[in-house]
């Protein structure tokens, strides 16, 4: 059952007289467990709802229109969490004192249908199963990582009770959008065993729509944990080299391409990156997979778009991550400094926090940038830090917000993304 934290007005739980702290039992006979139960069966046309209140149960029938929903906003229950030990497990890395969600391990295929959140189903059983078939959880993003039972045991340390493949084969069977991912760990789960698990998964590309190929990421904090390499340039251009033969043979349902690389591949072996054409709808843009190429492309047309309409002299510096600012650099820079009364640098933060060979801008610190780039801050008439490396609240990874990046270097600071141009223009 789930207990009941709102009502909403002029609702039919209002109607019914429900307060905060009343159990939603069952609907239609259905176990009421989570706010997902809630949603799924709350929708029909006709539902008979057992609710317990003032420690009575009640059962009553309801007659509304096909989809409205009950009115009631449940208590969260908690997230399920991982209980795989991987050998690269980012949260793993993680140093102590910052936010509390950061070491949360999350393992719940509700968020991974909600929000796009990566699990690996290693603990869903039948039931767990049966329950995304039925409730219609699709898209699912799923880390599969290799798809060899001996080598998921090396990189999970967890032995499955139901083989990945059946899992997929089942979500396949049953028209469940999958978009799977591969963290690529050099002498592990490359060479030929990733080749097979390219293949194995090709086997469900009417349900998978995409497979995604993410560089192991490697923090200097993995005191007592396995030692992994890192993936290099030569890595990096072998695995380009054959995703150019994926290409060819591996197509998915819709005749787009099977197999998509991460950024930082393209990176790492100085490549070009694919045009736009090559991503399709962008499947796997929050997992760095045609991040660059969206943002490139956006940019470049708002530039277009604003180069009659700065007025006054403005000169702006942009903070990124290694990776990020090579992007920059490569792309973007010349574009920027085309548009008159505009000057832009460029400026590399070295992550300290979790060590140099992590580059992605995603995970700079508010200390990390202030301890960089005050020296030079008040050369500028703005200082812009990349989207990604603030969550929903606002915050960077060590809690600092840009207000108090701000107040410390004393220049203004932006948070780059969305109309970066209109934000350039009212600097």
């Amino acid at each position: 059952m789930i207990e009941v934290k709102k009502v909403v007005e002029n609702s039919i739980a209002e109607d019914l007289g429900l307060s905060p702290g009343d159990k939603i039992i069952s609907i239609n006979s259905n176990q009421i467990e989570d706010f997902l139960d809630l949603h799924y069966y709350e929708g029909d046309e006709n539902i008979v709802v057992v609710f317990r209140k003032d420690n009575q149960n009640y059962e009553i029938e309801i007659e509304k229109e096909q989809g409205r929903a009950l009115g009631i906003a449940p208590v969260k229950d908690g997230m399920h969490t991982c209980t795989n030990n991987c050998i690269f497990c980012f949260i793993k890395q993680n140093p102590p004192g910052m936010r509390r969600q950061i070491y949360v391990c999350d393992e719940d295929y509700r968020y991974s249908f909600l929000q796009g959140n990566f699990v690996t189903l290693t603990d869903a059983d039948k039931n767990d199963l049966k329950r995304i078939v039925e409730q219609r959880l699709s898209p699912l993003y799923i880390s599969v990582h290799a798809t060899d039972p001996n080598t998921r045991r090396k990189l999970f340390q967890y032995e499955e009770d139901i083989p990945i493949t059946e899992k997929l084969a089942y979500l396949a069977d049953n028209n469940i959008e999958v978009h799977a991912q591969i963290v690529l760990v050099p002498g592990v789960n490359d060479g030929e065993i990733l080749n097979s698990t390219i293949r194995d998964l090709y086997i469900f590309n009417n349900s998978i729509k995409s497979v995604a190929i993410v560089p192991v990421g490697l923090t200097k904090h993995r005191q007592h944990l396995p030692k992994i390499k890192p993936v290099e340039a030569e890595l990096a251009r072998n695995i380009l080299n054959k995703a150019v033969k994926w290409s060819e043979i591996y197509r998915n349902n819709e005749g787009e391409n099977f197999v998509y690389l991460a950024d930082e591949i393209y990176l790492l072996a100085e490549e070009e990156f694919p045009s736009d054409k090559h991503y399709a709808d962008y499947y796997q843009i929050e997992n760095g997979v045609g991040l660059s190429r969206k943002w490139i492309d956006k940019i470049i047309n708002s530039i277009n778009s604003f180069r009659e309409k700065i007025k006054t002299p403005k000169k702006l510096l942009f903070v990124s991550g290694e990776l990020g600012a090579r992007v920059i650099e490569q792309y973007l820079l010349n574009i920027f400094n085309s548009v008159d009364n505009l000057e832009v640098e460029v400026f590399a933060v070295e992550n300290k926090f979790f060590g140099s060979s992590v580059t992605v801008s995603g995970l700079l610190t508010g200390n990390d940038i202030v301890d960089q780039v005050s020296s030079r801050a008040q050369n500028y008439d703005a200082v812009f830090l990349p989207p990604r490396c603030v969550n929903y609240e606002g915050r960077l990874l060590d809690n600092m917000t840009p207000d108090e990046i701000e107040n410390k270097i004393g220049t203004d600071v932006i948070i780059a993304g969305k109309n970066i141009m209109e934000k350039i223009k009212n600097v």
